[in-house]
Protein backbone atom coordinates (compact mmCIF):
# COMPACT_ATOMS: atom_id res chain seq x y z
CA UNK A 1 0.00 0.00 0.00
CA UNK A 2 3.13 2.36 1.20
CA UNK A 3 4.03 2.18 -2.82
CA UNK A 4 0.56 2.60 -4.13
CA UNK A 5 -0.41 6.09 -5.51
CA UNK A 6 -2.79 7.53 -7.63
CA UNK A 7 -0.85 8.83 -10.69
CA UNK A 8 -0.10 8.37 -14.65
CA UNK A 9 1.96 5.46 -14.56
CA UNK A 10 0.62 2.53 -15.66
CA UNK A 11 0.02 -0.62 -13.41
CA UNK A 12 -0.22 -4.36 -13.93
CA UNK A 13 -2.32 -6.08 -12.23
CA UNK A 14 -0.13 -7.25 -8.94
CA UNK A 15 0.64 -3.83 -8.45
CA UNK A 16 -3.10 -3.67 -7.59
CA UNK A 17 -3.67 -2.97 -3.46
CA UNK A 18 -7.02 -5.19 -1.94
CA UNK A 19 -10.37 -3.17 -2.02
CA UNK A 20 -10.09 -1.72 1.41
CA UNK A 21 -6.98 -0.40 1.27
CA UNK A 22 -7.54 1.40 -1.95
CA UNK A 23 -11.09 3.12 -0.40
CA UNK A 24 -8.61 4.22 2.45
CA UNK A 25 -6.33 5.99 0.30
CA UNK A 26 -9.25 7.36 -2.06
CA UNK A 27 -11.00 8.85 1.21
CA UNK A 28 -7.80 10.61 2.28
CA UNK A 29 -7.27 12.12 -1.46
CA UNK A 30 -11.03 13.21 -1.89
CA UNK A 31 -12.11 14.68 1.58
CA UNK A 32 -9.45 17.23 1.17
CA UNK A 33 -10.78 18.82 -2.49
CA UNK A 34 -13.35 21.23 -0.85
CA UNK A 35 -11.35 22.46 1.73
CA UNK A 36 -7.17 22.83 0.56
CA UNK A 37 -8.00 22.49 -3.29
CA UNK A 38 -7.89 25.73 -5.51
CA UNK A 39 -10.94 26.69 -6.37
CA UNK A 40 -11.84 27.53 -9.93
CA UNK A 41 -15.22 28.10 -11.61
CA UNK A 42 -18.37 27.56 -10.79
CA UNK A 43 -20.73 26.11 -13.23
CA UNK A 44 -24.57 25.28 -13.85
CA UNK A 45 -26.49 22.60 -12.28
CA UNK A 46 -24.45 23.24 -8.85
CA UNK A 47 -21.24 22.14 -9.79
CA UNK A 48 -17.99 23.98 -8.36
CA UNK A 49 -14.78 23.18 -9.80
CA UNK A 50 -11.32 22.79 -8.18
CA UNK A 51 -7.67 22.05 -9.10
CA UNK A 52 -4.39 21.51 -7.98
CA UNK A 53 -1.13 19.42 -8.60
CA UNK A 54 -0.47 15.73 -7.47
CA UNK A 55 2.90 14.00 -7.62
CA UNK A 56 3.50 16.58 -10.26
CA UNK A 57 0.49 16.03 -12.25
CA UNK A 58 -2.28 18.67 -12.68
CA UNK A 59 -5.64 17.46 -11.13
CA UNK A 60 -8.86 18.74 -11.94
CA UNK A 61 -12.11 17.95 -9.35
CA UNK A 62 -15.51 18.49 -8.88
CA UNK A 63 -18.63 18.71 -6.30
CA UNK A 64 -21.83 19.07 -6.80
CA UNK A 65 -25.43 18.77 -4.63
CA UNK A 66 -28.29 16.73 -5.92
CA UNK A 67 -31.80 16.58 -4.98
CA UNK A 68 -32.54 13.21 -7.21
CA UNK A 69 -32.59 10.05 -5.92
CA UNK A 70 -29.85 8.24 -4.17
CA UNK A 71 -30.72 5.48 -6.03
CA UNK A 72 -29.93 6.78 -9.33
CA UNK A 73 -26.40 7.23 -8.51
CA UNK A 74 -26.18 3.89 -7.08
CA UNK A 75 -27.28 2.28 -9.94
CA UNK A 76 -25.99 4.62 -12.69
CA UNK A 77 -22.94 4.78 -11.50
CA UNK A 78 -21.62 2.46 -8.86
CA UNK A 79 -23.04 -0.38 -10.60
CA UNK A 80 -22.43 -1.40 -14.64
CA UNK A 81 -20.26 2.08 -14.66
CA UNK A 82 -18.48 1.47 -17.73
CA UNK A 83 -21.39 -0.11 -19.30
CA UNK A 84 -23.52 3.39 -18.56
CA UNK A 85 -21.34 5.78 -18.99
CA UNK A 86 -20.99 4.43 -22.37
CA UNK A 87 -24.53 5.59 -23.11
CA UNK A 88 -23.97 9.25 -21.18
CA UNK A 89 -20.62 10.54 -22.72
CA UNK A 90 -20.68 10.87 -26.18
CA UNK A 91 -16.90 10.47 -27.13
CA UNK A 92 -16.91 7.01 -25.14
CA UNK A 93 -16.99 4.64 -28.41
CA UNK A 94 -17.03 1.41 -26.86
CA UNK A 95 -15.32 -1.12 -24.14
CA UNK A 96 -13.67 -4.57 -23.99
CA UNK A 97 -12.61 -6.28 -20.38
CA UNK A 98 -9.84 -6.93 -19.47
CA UNK A 99 -9.21 -10.63 -16.99
CA UNK A 100 -8.82 -8.93 -13.68
CA UNK A 101 -8.80 -12.23 -11.99
CA UNK A 102 -10.45 -11.96 -8.62
CA UNK A 103 -8.48 -9.29 -7.04
CA UNK A 104 -12.33 -6.83 -6.91
CA UNK A 105 -10.55 -4.90 -9.59
CA UNK A 106 -12.21 -4.92 -13.18
CA UNK A 107 -10.44 -4.54 -16.04
CA UNK A 108 -11.41 -2.84 -19.14
CA UNK A 109 -10.19 -0.83 -22.12
CA UNK A 110 -12.16 1.93 -23.14
CA UNK A 111 -12.25 3.55 -26.09
CA UNK A 112 -13.00 7.30 -27.46
CA UNK A 113 -13.54 8.17 -30.65
CA UNK A 114 -12.45 12.19 -31.14
CA UNK A 115 -12.91 14.82 -33.99
CA UNK A 116 -10.49 14.79 -37.08
CA UNK A 117 -7.60 15.07 -37.04
CA UNK A 118 -7.21 13.03 -33.37
CA UNK A 119 -7.07 9.90 -33.37
CA UNK A 120 -9.37 6.92 -31.76
CA UNK A 121 -7.95 7.19 -27.92
CA UNK A 122 -7.79 3.68 -26.47
CA UNK A 123 -7.53 3.80 -22.18
CA UNK A 124 -7.17 0.65 -20.39
CA UNK A 125 -8.17 1.07 -16.71
CA UNK A 126 -8.39 -0.94 -13.94
CA UNK A 127 -11.55 -0.13 -12.25
CA UNK A 128 -12.74 -0.27 -8.61
CA UNK A 129 -16.09 0.50 -8.16
CA UNK A 130 -17.85 -0.08 -4.19
CA UNK A 131 -19.67 0.38 -1.88
CA UNK A 132 -17.49 0.16 1.56
CA UNK A 133 -20.50 -0.79 3.58
CA UNK A 134 -23.90 -1.88 2.81
CA UNK A 135 -25.84 -0.01 5.47
CA UNK A 136 -23.80 3.22 4.09
CA UNK A 137 -25.31 5.52 1.50
CA UNK A 138 -21.63 6.03 0.04
CA UNK A 139 -19.36 4.72 -2.74
CA UNK A 140 -15.81 4.99 -4.42
CA UNK A 141 -15.95 4.44 -8.22
CA UNK A 142 -11.48 4.57 -8.34
CA UNK A 143 -9.58 4.28 -12.19
CA UNK A 144 -6.07 3.80 -12.46
CA UNK A 145 -4.48 2.90 -15.46
CA UNK A 146 -3.85 -0.44 -16.83
CA UNK A 147 -0.30 -1.47 -17.60
CA UNK A 148 -1.57 -3.54 -20.52
CA UNK A 149 -1.25 -3.74 -24.47
CA UNK A 150 -3.52 -2.08 -26.76
CA UNK A 151 -5.02 -2.32 -29.97
CA UNK A 152 -3.34 -1.54 -33.50
CA UNK A 153 -4.45 1.65 -34.89
CA UNK A 154 -5.24 2.91 -31.65
CA UNK A 155 -3.45 5.82 -29.51
CA UNK A 156 -2.84 4.82 -25.80
CA UNK A 157 -4.12 7.19 -23.60
CA UNK A 158 -4.06 7.12 -19.45
CA UNK A 159 -6.29 7.93 -17.26
CA UNK A 160 -6.59 8.00 -13.06
CA UNK A 161 -9.91 9.31 -11.07
CA UNK A 162 -11.53 8.85 -8.28
CA UNK A 163 -15.50 9.68 -7.57
CA UNK A 164 -17.11 9.87 -4.38
CA UNK A 165 -20.82 9.84 -4.01
CA UNK A 166 -22.96 9.76 -0.54
CA UNK A 167 -26.01 10.77 1.02
CA UNK A 168 -25.93 13.95 2.80
CA UNK A 169 -28.14 13.93 5.88
CA UNK A 170 -30.85 16.42 4.32
CA UNK A 171 -31.74 13.26 1.74
CA UNK A 172 -29.70 14.78 -1.02
CA UNK A 173 -26.59 13.95 -2.70
CA UNK A 174 -22.83 14.97 -2.82
CA UNK A 175 -21.08 13.87 -6.24
CA UNK A 176 -17.34 14.54 -5.80
CA UNK A 177 -15.23 13.51 -9.03
CA UNK A 178 -11.47 13.93 -8.71
CA UNK A 179 -9.09 13.10 -11.70
CA UNK A 180 -5.82 13.36 -14.05
CA UNK A 181 -6.35 15.69 -17.49
CA UNK A 182 -6.20 12.95 -20.37
CA UNK A 183 -3.47 15.31 -22.12
CA UNK A 184 -3.16 14.88 -25.79
CA UNK A 185 0.81 15.99 -26.61
CA UNK A 186 2.40 13.90 -29.39
CA UNK A 187 5.40 14.23 -27.82
CA UNK A 188 4.66 12.69 -24.29
CA UNK A 189 3.86 9.28 -24.69
CA UNK A 190 2.13 9.31 -21.23
CA UNK A 191 -0.52 11.09 -22.67
CA UNK A 192 -3.47 10.43 -24.92
CA UNK A 193 -1.67 11.14 -28.13
CA UNK A 194 -3.00 13.66 -30.72
CA UNK A 195 -1.89 16.78 -31.93
CA UNK A 196 -3.27 19.85 -28.80
CA UNK A 197 -0.59 20.72 -26.93
CA UNK A 198 -1.42 19.60 -22.79
CA UNK A 199 -1.85 23.70 -21.52
CA UNK A 200 -4.59 24.16 -24.35
CA UNK A 201 -6.51 20.91 -22.98
CA UNK A 202 -6.06 21.77 -19.47
CA UNK A 203 -8.14 24.60 -20.36
CA UNK A 204 -10.98 22.77 -21.61
CA UNK A 205 -11.46 19.92 -18.87
CA UNK A 206 -13.29 21.75 -15.96
CA UNK A 207 -16.16 22.46 -18.24
CA UNK A 208 -15.72 18.98 -19.97
CA UNK A 209 -15.99 17.52 -16.53
CA UNK A 210 -19.02 19.94 -15.59
CA UNK A 211 -20.98 18.98 -18.17
CA UNK A 212 -20.85 15.37 -17.57
CA UNK A 213 -23.28 16.37 -14.38
CA UNK A 214 -26.34 17.09 -16.42
CA UNK A 215 -25.67 14.82 -18.98
CA UNK A 216 -26.03 12.27 -16.39
CA UNK A 217 -28.99 13.20 -14.62
CA UNK A 218 -30.79 13.91 -18.13
CA UNK A 219 -29.74 10.23 -18.73
CA UNK A 220 -30.57 9.03 -15.29
CA UNK A 221 -34.12 10.82 -15.48
CA UNK A 222 -35.03 8.87 -18.79
CA UNK A 223 -33.64 5.45 -17.80
CA UNK A 224 -34.87 5.53 -13.99
CA UNK A 225 -37.74 7.96 -12.84
CA UNK A 226 -40.67 5.42 -14.31
CA UNK A 227 -39.17 2.97 -12.01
Amino acid sequence: MANFTFDLRPKPLNALIPPAAAVSLARSLITEVANTWKEGSAYPHGVQVYSRKLLGEKWIARISTHKEPWDWFKAGICENHTENEAEYIETLDSFTEIDAGESGWRGVHTKYKLSFPLSIREIPEWVLAIQPEPDIKEFFVISVPADVPISKNSVKGRYASIEYVHELPDGKVEWTMAFTPVVANMFDQSDGGGFIPRVIQDLALPSTTAHDVPNFLTWAKKKYAAE
